[in-house]
């Protein structure tokens, strides 16, 4: 009568077939993970980079805009300094003493000797004045 105290034996092999599983159990390791200080001073490090690269391309693009500014008033000053000696030019033509004997002549004004007064030093002698000698020490 044992296997009526055991119950049915075809039921008995299924259920030790079932709680055959093996349950192993598995340690899980978690990798160490960088120390928040560390992690702070990479951050810092990386923001001081950032504005380092900022700070150069700031400075870079000022000193972009000055060269700019320089080579444009150097262009300024050449035109200026072209202009002027145009200008120069002028002035030594319009201030020719021929020229402006004839102009006088032309308007009908006449050349007095008599009415010349030379302040200083005359640097050009009247072709109808008497040519005067140095003095000799």
């Amino acid at each position: 009568m044992s296997y009526y105290y055991r119950g049915n034996l075809a039921m008995e092999l299924e259920q030790q077939s079932r709680s055959v599983t093996k349950t192993t159990k598995r340690t899980v390791r978690i990798k160490p993970t960088i120390p928040t200080g560390e992690k702070l001073l990479y951050l810092l490090f990386i923001s001081l980079t950032v504005v380092g690269l900022g700070l150069v391309g700031v400075r870079y693009s000022q000193i972009s805009q000055l060269n700019y500014e320089i080579q444009s008033t150097k262009h300024e000053n050449r035109i200026t300094t072209e202009k002027n000696a145009t200008l120069k030019l002028q002035i030594e033509q319009m201030t020719n003493r021929d020229r402006l004997q004839k102009e006088a002549e032309k308007q009908g004004m006449v050349y007095n000797p008599g009415a010349v007064h030379t302040i200083g030093k005359p640097e050009v002698q009247a072709s109808s004045l008497p040519q005067s000698q140095p003095k000799q020490p």
